[in-house]
């Protein structure tokens, strides 16, 4: 890649759909080598996130995150434009994931964005059951009268845990995860000609009740209801996110600040301004602002504009995470 010196720039990517039977899947950012993203602008344009990362490395995340995650850009952004119901699924956590699989397991963040009238989102079980029980109602297509369902709002948010099983109806959800597809197909309400995975995943399932989750207003904890009470960010030690009021000029200085910084529009528009060049984000796009980046400015470009800020904290020395990763699709 030429211009290997020369200093970065926010980056801008291009959406990249999958058509699914419940909707679509639209990967807003993903390096997951089934997926990768492009760049659409300003110098870098054309080129892949892999390959950016390949190439500028730390540059691009920060030391802690390529500490943890070398080449692998650490976190992906999708949409999920859920018309039907997706299947009912789990996912691995990241020791789990690296022992079975070699890969990174999963901890994602949904945030709502729209809600039809049927909108539900199944998030555990209502009560604790046994694993006999759930793998009878899986075979007899009694799996919904066990699970925990919500109805969301737009603005609201929900953190999907390793071992929480979850499921979508009528929804578009915005999706901050870790860098992996790596999970498994527990029930399909009846249809026939996709692969369950419920023998493989089923030691991975929480068979508890009271689902953990995150709410409108942002801390994780446990909840009746599947939300969370407390302020507007979400910490795992996967990724942090952040839920911004953008009402006047915000300045970012990096000082010790070691991390990428990805900022999503979810309402309104703003322009993220650095050295003198202004980077545009309608609602529904997002910027991805390097850790060489030092100094830039939010504004706001429409009243009442909001945005999800993603970053990546210093992760604790018994986290585990693997090397590489694999892909698959919802």
């Amino acid at each position: 890649m030429e211009n290997e010196n020369k200093k970065l720039t926010p980056l801008k990517f291009l959406p990249d759909a999958v058509e699914m039977p419940w909707g679509s899947v639209e990967y807003k950012l993903a390096d997951l080598g089934f997926v990768d993203s492009t760049a659409c602008e300003g110098w870098l344009k054309g080129n892949t996130l892999s390959d950016i990362m390949q190439t500028y490395l730390e540059r691009v995340v920060g030391e802690t995150s390529f500490e943890w995650y070398g080449t692998q850009f650490p976190v992906l952004v999708k949409r999920l434009n859920v018309k039907g119901r997706t299947s009912l699924h789990v996912t691995a956590d990241d020791e789990a994931a690296e022992q079975r699989y070699d890969a990174f397991g999963k901890t994602a963040l949904w945030y709502v964005e729209k809600a039809g009238a049927d909108a539900t989102l199944y998030l555990g079980f209502k009560k604790p059951v046994t694993a006999e029980q759930f793998f009878k109602a899986c075979q007899d297509g009694s799996v919904e009268k066990l699970l925990h369902g919500v109805k969301p709002k737009a603005g609201e948010w929900y953190l999907i845990t390793p071992g929480l099983v979850h499921a979508a109806k009528d929804v578009t959800l915005l999706e901050v995860a870790e860098a992996s597809e790596l999970w498994f197909r527990l029930y399909d309400w009846g249809i026939q000609d996709r692969e369950l995975h419920l023998e493989e995943a089923f030691d991975l399932i929480d068979f508890g009740g009271c689902p953990v989750g995150a709410g409108h207003d942002g801390t994780v904890g446990a909840g009746h209801d599947g939300k969370m009470a407390g302020k507007n960010e979400v910490v795992t030690p996967q990724f942090t996110v952040h839920k911004i009021a953008l009402t006047q000029a915000l300045k970012s200085t990096r000082d010790e600040d070691d991390t990428f910084l990805i900022y999503i529009c979810t309402k309104g528009a703003a322009v993220v301004q650095a050295d003198k060049v202004n980077y545009a984000l309608k609602e529904g796009e997002l910027v991805l602002v390097p850790a060489e980046v030092n100094e830039f400015f939010l504004l706001p470009d429409a009243p009442g504009t909001e945005l999800l800020e993603v970053r990546m904290d210093p992760r604790q020395d018994d986290d585990i995470v693997s090397e590489e990763v694999d892909g698959g699709e919802d």
